[in-house]
């Protein structure tokens, strides 16, 4: 009877062996490091990266590089594409040395990089004039309900959440000459949120814009607290019996 041929890896399953993060992806370098550039191109070539820069940051970057003393723009940029939604990971000298000896795990991202924004309050309270200039202007977030015509001819995300339980805000808004949707489109202007960005408003924004073709997230908010107060002012201010009628004191 012939002997049955077994192999050294059969009762166990061969754990499966990651690249090199670098293979494969951009890395864009600032700042001074312990080697010189060219030193730190090729080392960096020899992992696997197929582009190293030193210039501006690109939304296609996978890695930054950031050594001591760092160019701010370049940073700035990195905090602009991470604030619309695009995971460039930022890594320092010390990461770079844990990935040449074999920590890889850890520092893996895929080759092409997708819209991942995740909203959090920096989106809601637009402060950030170091990167705001840096791209098209952006549009003051959250908006200053201050002036009379502020809201004419917006057009207003407003989340079935908020529409249920407030039946006549659409009509109010329409009295200011703005327009309530319940679906994000295109030609949406801004966006009305409550104060403490519940998760389902948040999660309906994220998936519109990660599946769209904008390359920015450049909508301005509207927090829902001031909205009402702003209705209740201009019903005060202007009489205005129609609208009067749809604010609840």
């Amino acid at each position: 009877m012939q002997a049955e041929q077994l192999s050294l890896f059969d009762d166990f399953d061969a754990a499966p062996t990651l690249p090199c993060p670098f293979l494969g992806r951009k890395v864009v370098a600032t700042g001074t490091f312990p080697q010189s550039r060219q030193t730190l191109r090729s080392t960096l070539l020899k992992l696997g990266a197929t582009e190293v820069r030193y210039d501006k940051l690109q939304r296609n970057t996978h890695f930054l590089l950031v050594g001591e003393n760092p160019d701010p723009e370049v940073i700035n940029y990195w905090r602009l594409y991470v604030h619309d939604g695009y995971n460039i990971r930022r890594l320092t000298a010390e990461d770079l040395q844990r990935i040449q000896h074999g920590e890889y795990s850890a520092y893996q991202v895929p080759e092409d990089m997708p819209k991942e924004l995740h909203l959090t309050r920096e989106h809601l309270h637009w402060a950030a004039p170091e990167i705001s200039g840096l791209k098209n202007t952006r549009q003051i977030s959250p908006l200053t309900l201050n002036a009379p015509d502020v809201l004419y001819n917006k057009e207003i995300f407003v989340h079935t959440s908020i529409m249920d339980s407030m039946p006549t805000l659409a009509q109010a808004l329409g009295c200011l000459g703005a327009y309530a949707n319940t679906g994000m489109a295109d030609d949406t202007d801004c966006i009305l949120i409550p104060k403490d960005m519940p998760r389902n408003i948040c999660q309906a924004v994220e998936d519109y814009y990660n599946s769209s073709r904008a390359t920015q997230f450049n909508l301005p908010f509207i927090i829902l607290e001031d909205l009402l107060a702003y209705l209740q002012h201009r019903a005060q201010q202007f009489p205005d019996p129609t609208l009067s009628s749809l604010i609840i004191p």
